[in-house]
């Protein structure tokens, strides 16, 4: 199973005393005249410790040449908290739902559309995953400046949340990837009459992956995930 953490033993209590020292809870609460507004603003803190401490967050990933793999891991510098990226394909759906309380999910575009894998997780985990998929994501080759591609990638979108009863609070289309020399012999042939029949141009290698977009959706993500912990949050 291919699972990458981000959460360094030992490092909680270190984060703990550094940002919730007395210091800067005098500091903190020092921008409110009351005393009951002090102890709420360093309270709510405290609940963000203690549910970032018992939920657990998946980052589920399918690729295939890498581009959403990248993506995926700069979504998570974004979000700066412990998340572990999943490679979808090296682990067992009972393991992924059994292992985490909340998920962000995303999948690479391929000619196929949506990673198959993907779809299967979210129908066969649809009544356990309900309220629980965060934010959705696709990393494909469409533009989506023109009318015609964000059709394309609302499709993929649509076709992504089929099984989800709750649709994510967030989600988001980025850029992908071609290099020609590492394309399969099926993809390349493929991609090559792709190119010359709807595109009338050569295939060639091109590289639109964004990582500050990423990396901004995870801060974004962070938001939503943190909004309702408590008004001062």
């Amino acid at each position: 199973m291919t699972f990458e953490s981000n959460n360094k033993p030992g490092t909680r209590s270190g984060m703990l005393s550094d940002r919730y020292s007395r210091r800067e809870f005098l500091a903190r609460a020092g921008r409110y005249s009351s005393l009951s507004l002090m102890a709420l603003f360093f309270g709510c803190d405290v609940a963000q410790i203690t549910r970032d401490e018992h939920e657990r967050t998946a980052l589920v990933y399918a690729t295939k040449y890498g581009a959403t793999k990248e993506t995926a891991g700069w979504i998570r510098n974004g979000l700066a908290f412990p998340v572990d990226l999943v490679d979808i394909e090296q682990v067992s759906f009972a393991d992924l739902l059994d292992g985490y309380d909340r998920f962000i999910v995303g999948s690479g575009v391929w000619t196929g559309g949506v990673h198959k894998r993907v779809l299967e997780f979210l129908e066969t985990g649809s009544e356990r995953l309900n309220g629980k998929v965060t934010a959705t994501f696709i990393v494909c080759g469409t533009d989506g400046s023109k009318e015609s591609g964000k059709k394309r990638i609302d499709g993929y979108f649509r076709t992504l949340h089929t099984s989800l009863e709750t649709k994510p609070a967030l989600s988001r289309s980025f850029g992908g990837r071609v290099i020609v020399e590492q394309l399969t012999e099926e993809d390349r042939e493929a991609l090559t009459r792709f190119y010359r029949m709807y595109l009338h141009r050569e295939l060639k290698s091109w590289d639109r992956t964004e990582p500050s977009t990423a990396e901004y959706f995870g801060a974004e993500l962070k938001k939503v995930l943190e909004k309702n912990v408590c008004a001062f949050s």
